[in-house]
């Protein structure tokens, strides 16, 4: 059906809205507005059953408000969006000003309004919870008529007929002033009560103007808007947006009461109607994102709108990468919509957004490549709301603060409000009201509060007791006692906010008696000038907290093996906030880098203040090499008695031989009935596939034709098969893959002896093994469990019915060249132990492939031993950011230089590797006899310099490359004060890996010049003849450019991992 759109009508500037009904109505009548489905079918309301409707309530507000004159009729009702649409033009229809009020608003709010508007009169629905709200409110105020809202049914039973209004109803009334308010709305008051906002005739048609400026013609397309408020401004929009373009608007069936929005309900109405575009909230589509069928059915739709909140990076990063069009819309209440409506294909770029050309805007400089977003009256259609001027027009400040897209000068992001949100030195943002104002001030013993901690590394409050409750700050015992009373309250708020928002005891300020805190008009604290005031005291507590660590962990009253365990259990219980046991791995029970440090910061203040000397005796990197609260406990003593003759660090080659042979003996016996394999396809079990590698691996093992069944192994209780699918989304594979007959995922616990898994189950598995924690800080200790793990999986192989076991394919990682004194390049062979005396790291994979040496010649059992190289990057171009080169370009924010070693690099993307880590599973006997493994290198054949890579990515971020010693020495001046060390690493994650930086610099190397036959960063150059010769994919791979370097900036600025291109040391 063609629609007659109404733009020269509605471009001469005389058109009211319900003009526009009625415009419609004659030329547009048989053409749907609204569409839903009423259980049986699909039901439209036409334009001409919309305006008789209108006119049906024009007649019944005539007959409420008989004053002279315009009055201000209020809509306070959970209803239907037909019968809101309706209902508010014909309150415009009848000569008054229809004011929309939230039904989210309590009754001090709604007689706030009433009383600031002058309104008299009011539809309100007849369910329990309005009509409580008004009886409140009404106890303190009078001389407002109450009148019921009409139902749908009531508004659209009468045919044209009998509509006792008449379809010439209004026109009696005088024409209005284009500029005198139709339609009242009202600020959402977060923090006070709501301002009303009064939008003229021309405003509330020209909203719906802003798709003519748009990317995408909308006649005829179907827009869901089952969860959009109509009180809302949003509701306004989409309303207008209709009547100006010809979408059709799909909503729930009209029922009394309304139907409630949930995640549920709107996409179960997507499927009955279907959406072009779906207006949304960002928490429905991030429940979404969770639900494979969903997401396939997301990607059909041409756009998903979402506002007044931001989506998560990850599930918009991941659902966008998987095709689906994520629309971010900007725009507030006193202007309306800012943003382009509708773009086209937003695709990677979909958290940003461009300002419409129907307004006049300009983006003024608010420091650190900020800018606030101010709209400019315009003349022919006046702003609602002014609040500023520029170069001496009216324009209203959005105090919203945004970024400049990269790239795309014209595209924006939403960075946070100007004067309220709370930017970490990490770059995490936290809003201070839900956790001060909302919950900490409930607590009886607080007044007021206010949170800080902008560029800081973590935020602290600042609290104000009754007058009843003050005390001297100073008086420490007072403090910790007042610290403990509200302890509680803010424990809660912590379980309400982001990890990295939460408050630590110690953070907790209290104001003096002498300085209380200036409250605005409404009882509240003045934010700035109250922090102004407190910024002593505010520095003065993170000044104390990096020195003293966690202050209520008391020392042990005596230094025994006890004592000091109890002391170090109490230290890391309170860092990670769950109880640890003393023998299990810290950061396998979750304990991150910086949890790390703030408990080696802990026990370090104790010790200090006990044993100084011994204190200089813990090493820097304590929590990595003691993993454990034991282990840490024993450090501590050997420490403080002096007997650190075996320092924590030690592994000699012996350790590692003894080792691999506790996981390489009295191996079980194979079957008495053997009997040959059959000749089919092959059967793959595959271990850690959630991970970045693991992933790749499954995808391609999944389209390999010769595998016809894969077993992913993964850890119990992990939500695999979620995790799993979410890990697809993001690294741009095909999910439907997960859907075959040939996968199975299985969730086993792999360092239990049968891996925790139904014998039967283990009976089909045979081939695979790949997985293996990587961190360059972790010792030996933390990865005897994946140890177990190989051990299990030769145990399963040795089960096997047939007479030649499973191959055992292991990433092993060329990591185990780390001392390595062979002349490079190295060739494909097996290495003795002390080639891999370095990291933990590095040992454990040389203990494992000596494992599967040892059952090879001991039992028969095949193997094949992949070291891989450095990987690079997935199928998007993201490389993951904990990882050292990640971690050595971000650094470049602080030392404003990035390094420029000679030599080359063997860098290899991920998804061409796991698919030659998948052709090597059936790699020829390369090893030293008939019975050891085949070993190969899997490292880019065609190694390019260091400077090709590193050189675009130095001029995209504007610095400028510097001898390697150069770099260093920047890197280590950004961490020149050590009392902000915690800081300092959430900001710049290089830091981190400081040592690891450290030991690449021998002398050579720090001028520059990096060994021959090394890579930088101390990777010895491979030999990868076998590994050609196996692999089609690795002997055709492509040399490294400029255009991959230049994809990993992109992708790790999309997750915003670096925020900014032009590079500027935020503060630390």
């Amino acid at each position: 059906m063609a629609f007659k759109s109404p733009r020269t009508l509605v471009e001469m500037g005389e058109t009211t809205l319900p003009d526009l009904y009625a415009w419609h109505a004659k030329h547009n009548p048989h053409y749907p507005l609204f569409r839903f489905h009423d259980g049986h079918d699909v039901r439209d309301i036409t334009y001409a059953d919309a305006f008789r409707a209108v006119n049906w309530c024009a007649g019944y507000v005539r007959t409420k408000v008989t004053t002279t004159g315009k009055a201000t009729i209020g809509i306070l009702a959970n209803t239907d969006t037909i019968t809101y649409c309706c209902t508010s033009a014909g309150i415009i229809q009848a000569g008054h000003l229809a004011f929309h009020i939230s039904t989210r608003n309590g009754s001090a709010a709604v007689m706030d309004l009433l009383r600031r508007t002058d309104c008299k009169h009011i539809l309100i629905s007849q369910d329990e919870h309005i009509t409580g709200v008004v009886r409140e409110a009404f106890q303190h105020m009078q001389g407002i008529e109450v009148h019921p809202l009409k139902t749908f049914d009531e508004l659209f039973s009468t045919g044209e007929e009998e509509d006792g209004s008449g379809m010439d109803c209004g026109r009696d009334i005088v024409a209005p002033d284009m500029l005198d308010s139709a339609i009242l709305l009202h600020s959402s008051g977060s923090t006070n009560h709501p301002k009303p906002v009064y939008w003229t005739h021309k405003r509330v048609l020209g909203y719906g103007t802003v798709p003519w400026y748009g990317e995408v013609d909308l006649a005829g397309l179907t827009i869901g808007a089952h969860g959009v408020p109509m009180f809302h401004a949003m509701g306004l929009c989409i309303i207008c947006t209709a009547l100006c373009t010809g979408a059709i608007l799909a909503v729930f069936k009209p029922t009394s009461p309304p139907t409630f929005p949930t995640p549920e309900n709107i996409f179960e109405a997507t499927t009955l109607v279907w959406n072009d575009y779906l207006l949304t909230v960002p928490a429905f589509i991030e429940q979404w994102s969770r639900d494979p069928e969903k997401v396939s059915k997301m990607q059909r739709i041409k756009g998903l709108m979402f506002g007044g909140a931001p989506l998560a990076q990850e599930v918009g990063n991941t659902l966008a990468a998987h095709g689906i069009s994520l629309i971010t819309l900007y725009g507030c209440t006193e202007v309306g919509t800012m943003s382009n409506f509708v773009p086209a294909k937003p695709g990677m770029d979909w958290a940003y957004f461009k300002i419409s050309d129907w307004n006049h805007s300009v983006q003024v400089h608010a420091g650190e490549n900020k800018h606030e977003i101010v709209i400019l009256s315009n003349p022919e259609c006046p702003l609602n709301v002014v609040n500023t001027k520029v170069d001496g027009r009216d324009a209203y400040a959005t105090n919203d603060l945004v970024e400049a897209h990269p790239t795309k000068p014209d595209l924006w992001r939403i960075y946070g409000r100007k004067d309220e949100q709370i930017i970490l030195s990490n770059g995490e943002k936290t809003n201070p009201v839900p956790i001060a104002e909302n919950i900490i001030s409930e607590n009886p013993y607080v007044s007021a509060c206010i949170v800080f901690g902008h560029g800081k590394f973590q935020n602290g409050v600042l609290v104000q007791p009754p007058p009843e409750y003050q005390f001297d700050p100073e008086d420490k015992q007072l403090l910790r006692a007042f610290r403990n009373t509200i302890w509680p309250t803010v424990e809660r708020a912590n379980e309400f906010a982001p990890q990295h928002s939460r408050i630590f005891k110690e953070m907790i300020l209290v104001t003096s008696p002498s300085k209380p805190l200036e409250l605005n008009a409404k009882g509240y604290p003045r934010r700035a000038p109250n922090l102004k005031r407190y910024l002593g005291e505010i520095e003065s507590i993170y000044t104390e907290v990096e020195r003293s660590a966690q202050s209520d962990v008391l020392s042990p009253t005596t230094w025994d093996s006890k004592e000091v365990r109890q002391f170090v259990k109490t230290a890391v219980e309170k860092v990670m906030q769950r109880p640890v046991l003393d023998d299990a791995d810290l950061f396998r029970s979750g304990c991150d880098s910086l949890q790390a440090t703030w408990i080696r910061n802990t026990i370090l203040r104790v010790v200090r203040e006990h044993f100084p000397d011994a204190a200089k005796r813990l090493p820097t990197n304590l929590i990595f090499q003691a993993p454990s609260i034991t282990a840490l406990a024993d450090a501590v003593l050997r420490a403080v008695h002096g007997t650190n003759d075996r320092s924590t660090t030690t592994v000699t080659e012996e350790d590692l031989v003894h080792l691999a042979e506790k996981y390489s003996s009295n191996l079980p016996l194979r079957p008495s009935d053997l009997r040959p394999r059959n000749l089919g396809k092959n059967v793959v079990a595959i271990t850690g596939t959630t991970g970045g590698f693991g992933c790749d691996i499954l995808h391609h093992s999944l389209l390999d034709g010769e595998i016809g069944m894969v077993y992913a192994f993964n850890r119990r209780g992990s939500n695999a098969m979620d995790r799993q699918r979410a890990r697809f989304r993001e690294r741009g594979l095909d999910e439907s893959l997960l859907d075959l007959a040939k996968f199975k995922m299985v969730e086993a616990e792999l360092e239990v002896p049968g891996l925790g898994v139904d014998p039967a189950l283990l009976d089909e598995v045979r081939r695979s093994q790949e997985t293996w924690r990587v961190d360059f800080n972790l010792a030996l200790p933390s990865f005897e469990v994946d140890l177990k793990g190989v051990r299990n999986f030769v145990e399963l192989a040795l089960s096997s019915p047939y007479d030649t076991p499973p191959t055992i394919n292991f990433v092993s990682s060329v990591g185990i060249f780390g001392r390595c004194t062979f002349q490079p390049p190295v060739p494909e062979i097996a290495i003795p132990p002390a080639h891999a005396l370095d990291t933990g790291y590095s040992e454990s994979k040389w203990v494992a492939e000596k494992i599967l040496s040892n059952v090879a010649e001991r039992a028969g059992v095949p193997s094949v031993v992949v070291r891989l190289g450095q990987v690079c990057g997935d199928r998007l171009g993201h490389w993951n950011e904990k990882e050292w080169f990640p971690a050595l370009i971000k650094s470049a924010l602080f030392t404003r230089c990035l390094p420029d070693p000679s030599g080359v690099v063997s860098f290899i993307p991920s998804y061409p590797a796991a698919r030659a880590f998948v052709e090597m599973r059936n790699a020829p006997g390369a090893g030293d006899g008939p019975l050891s493994p085949s070993y190969l290198h899997l490292v880019h054949p065609r190694p390019v310099p260091f400077r090709t890579l590193v050189a675009p990515i130095a001029a995209a971020l504007t610095v400028p490359l510097v001898p390697y010693a150069a770099w260093l020495r920047a890197l280590e001046a950004s961490l020149a004060d050590a009392e902000h060390e915690v800081d300092a690493m959430r900001a710049n994650p290089a830091l981190r890996l400081l040592d690891f930086f450290r030991a690449q610099t021998a002398e050579a190397e720090a001028e520059g010049r990096v060994p021959e036959g090394k890579e930088p960063m101390g990777v010895v150059r491979l030999v990868t003849d076998v590994g050609e010769r196996t692999s089609a994919e690795l002997a055709r791979l492509p040399s490294l450019d400029a255009e991959t370097s230049l994809a990993w900036v992109a992708a790790w600025r999309r997750s915003g991992f670096l925020p900014d291109p032009a590079v500027g040391a935020p503060p630390v």
